[in-house]
């Protein structure tokens, strides 16, 4: 099941060009092995007014030999829907899930990606026709330890709605709060489990309950 994350950061006041990632923001969402899909409205906090979009990551199952096209329509989607985005700012990383370690690799749109993501924006790049590597660039990506960043979610708490699907739409709004993430099974993700395990007790208790014992 894949999982996505907004991120955010600044440029050193010596270079512009370089991008530093201070802040990672967990919106609610719902995922499978080949997509995760978002809630159109993009993360909204004072935490976030000095730091600029820096595009999402996402994580993948396996490392694949191209960027996924519906990759491309969601960004070239965001793009057209937020000005706030710049394409030569904002980019995509993946992270996939490699035996004994994890993969990252990091895109940006082409102009040509960007255009065909707009015409392809309904199908969710499920039909990929015309689509090619000249739909994107790699872009270097340098890990460090010498940075400090932080964490936003959902002021619920709740951005994993994979087992209440039905309470996540694409229109839906939320707030923000400072956090480090819930794990993606917590009890909070998943409360009709819970309470299915909870109801299995009481059966049980009752039964023991109404057994007679017969060498009292």
């Amino acid at each position: 099941t894949q999982i996505a994350g907004y991120m955010y950061g600044v440029s050193p006041p010596d270079n512009e060009q370089v991008k530093e990632v201070r802040c990672i923001v967990l919106v609610p969402q719902v995922g499978n092995h080949v997509g995760v899909t978002l809630p159109h409205m993009l993360p909204e906090h004072d935490y976030l007014e000095d730091l600029e979009p820096l595009g999402w990551l996402h994580t993948q199952p396996n490392e694949l030999p191209q960027l996924p096209p519906g990759d491309v329509v969601q960004h070239a989607r965001i793009m057209d829907d937020n000005k706030s985005w710049d394409g030569e700012k904002t980019i995509m990383i993946t992270c996939s899930f490699t035996p004994g370690s994890c993969s990252l690799t990091a895109y940006k749109l082409t102009p040509q990606g960007y255009e065909w993501g707009q015409k392809n924006r309904d199908s969710q790049g499920q039909n990929p026709q015309g689509y090619g590597s000249n739909m994107y660039e790699k872009v270097q990506m340098l890990l460090s330890d010498r940075f400090h960043g932080f964490f936003m979610v959902p002021s619920s708490g709740v951005w994993n709605y994979n087992f209440m699907g039905v309470q996540h739409s694409k229109g839906m709004k939320y707030d923000l709060k400072l956090d480090n993430p819930k794990e993606f099974y917590a009890e909070c993700h998943r409360p009709a489990h819970f309470m299915n395990f909870a109801t299995m007790e009481e059966v049980e208790q009752a039964a023991e309950a109404d057994h007679e014992d017969f060498f009292d």
